[in-house]
């Protein structure tokens, strides 16, 4: 993998999540733009070094498979976000109390750093291989 994938696979990845975080606002279920735009660099790092080149060819690159995953995980990332919900709800007797319908977002966050880690791992693999 060249230096040229590289820079063009990150500037692909992040067209497609500013396209989902600021129009269509959808911020995969950690609700921040970095993570989104995190995820998709990496996915689409990993589809360049790991995918069989097929389809059109530019500047000696193919295009299809790598924009094809960043907007799988796009995808996959915008319907896993969660309506917007408050975290915290004041209670009867005056006290606040962590709202319930937040725990699926905190037990997400360890997915999350698994699911980064993984990915570097492969990405980096592929690129060094």
């Amino acid at each position: 993998m060249d230096f040229l994938q590289i820079v063009l696979t990150v500037l692909v990845a992040g067209l497609i999540g500013i396209i989902f975080y600021y129009i269509f606002k959808y911020t995969g279920p950690w609700g921040r733009l970095w993570t989104f735009l995190l995820i998709l660099v990496l996915a689409g790092l990993a589809a360049a070094a790991w995918v069989e080149p097929v389809g059109p060819v530019y500047w000696d690159l193919a295009w299809l498979p790598v924009i094809f995953v960043i907007l799988l995980f796009a995808l996959f990332l915008a319907a896993a976000t969660p309506p917007a919900r408050g975290g915290m709800e004041e209670s009867e007797d005056s006290g606040y109390r962590v709202n319930r319908s937040a725990y699926p977002q905190l037990a997400l966050s360890a997915f999350f750093w698994l699911f980064i880690v993984l990915l570097l791992f492969i990405a980096l693999w592929g690129i060094l291989r």
